[in-house]
């Protein structure tokens, strides 16, 4: 992996629950920014692990690969992390079982022309010769999974998965309230559609006030942010928390009954999977890859990213719902969020792995896709 994620904690202790040699090996520590965020990963972490540079030196990788030769390995993304690539370069040359494990590509995403003329002719033409050896792919949404189809990979080795988490539900009911409660969890960035939202909550407040957006997080457009608020008199009805930590989010997400998620582009979009376990309804752009855990107007909503109309309309349609709609909305979030449990998500991953190491076996369906 890249980096130690909270969203991948509790799939990884499940996975050492039954495999004993089960290892995760991170490129590197959380930088800065990410702490910043919040992410706390280490005092839920039950697995072994190594971070390569202080556990591992780049030389040592071809030993410990080697001496691993007989386990199935499995590898965040393909050229992103240089010492990733030299793995799978060392995969390649041992001839040792291996998968992809990655997200689409951020579209859009600046790079310099020599940057990009070196990915364009070097890197990626060698990279297509190394991972047409993995045994399968492992595809965050249906945005990896067109994106690997992309690069030559046959869709029968393209397995859909995505980012899973254990998320404690509370057991006794939401209290009956008359104002609604939305909320936004991420970083406030371009990306995350973040303006977007504001515009079209500053749409709806000139008809309705029976609502209250709590946004947490931090990010270069905070103080923007703030001034729109001021500047659109928006202070009784748009709370910003900050930086909340990751482990003390899903109380936030909890008492809300709408999240929301606008962002221009979402490899995933962790946030959704802990509203749907916490049988709140979620309200996504069609550019969030975790899209697909949303069945509209039944879990949610799903709107035209970057389209205020098309966001205010559905937040419209959310916010004027009866009382009995929006209780069976919450109970059909919840019978979603049973299907992204870690246990069925981990033995669902067991499954993927068991077919495309040996491929007689019948290729698995996510669990989040079956009806």
């Amino acid at each position: 992996m890249n980096i130690p994620s909270f969203h991948q904690n509790d799939l990884f202790n499940e996975l050492a629950k039954n495999y004993d040699e089960f290892e995760a090996i991170f490129a590197h520590k959380n930088d800065q920014d990410r702490i910043n965020q919040g992410w706390n990963s280490e005092q839920t972490q039950h697995y072994k692990s190594k971070t390569i540079g202080k556990d591992l030196r780049l030389w040592q990788l071809i030993f410990y690969v080697f001496k691993n030769r007989e386990n199935t390995h499995v590898v965040n993304g393909i050229w992103a992390e240089k010492s990733l690539f030299f793995v799978i370069l060392l995969l390649n040359i041992f001839r040792i079982n291996f998968l992809i494990y990655s997200e689409a590509p951020i579209p859009g995403k600046y790079r310099s022309f020599s940057k990009k003329m070196f990915l364009q002719f070097i890197i990626k033409p060698l990279a297509k010769l190394l991972i047409i050896k993995a045994k399968g792919f492992v595809a965050v949404s249906i945005f990896a999974v067109k994106y690997f189809e992309s690069s030559g990979v046959k869709i029968d080795k393209i397995y859909r998965f995505g980012y899973f988490r254990n998320v404690r539900t509370i057991s006794q009911k939401r209290l009956i309230k008359e104002t609604t409660q939305l909320i936004f969890v991420g970083q406030l960035i371009e990306r995350k559609g973040i303006m977007t939202l504001l515009e079209a909550i500053k749409t709806i407040a000139k008809t309705n006030e029976y609502f209250h957006l709590t946004i947490i997080g931090t990010g270069k457009l905070e103080l923007l942010l703030k001034e729109f608020i001021n500047k659109n008199q928006l202070q009784n009805l748009v709370t910003l928390l900050g930086v909340i930590n990751s482990e003390d989010v899903i109380d936030y997400i909890e008492k809300a009954d709408l999240l929301i998620l606008p962002s221009v582009f979402d490899g995933w979009g962790m946030v959704i999977n802990e509203a749907l376990q916490s049988h709140v309804p979620v309200l996504v752009s069609d550019r969030c890859g975790a899209k697909e855990l949303v069945k509209h107007d039944q879990t949610g909503f799903i709107f035209q990213h970057n389209n205020v109309e098309s966001l205010t309309e559905n937040l419209q349609k959310f916010l004027h719902l009866s009382s009995e709609k929006t209780v069976e909305m919450k109970r059909f979030a919840g019978k979603m969020g049973e299907k992204i449990s870690i246990p069925i998500v981990s033995n669902y991953l067991k499954l993927c792995i068991e077919h495309c190491v040996k491929p007689p076996h019948i290729k698995p369906t996510a669990p989040w896709l079956n009806e």
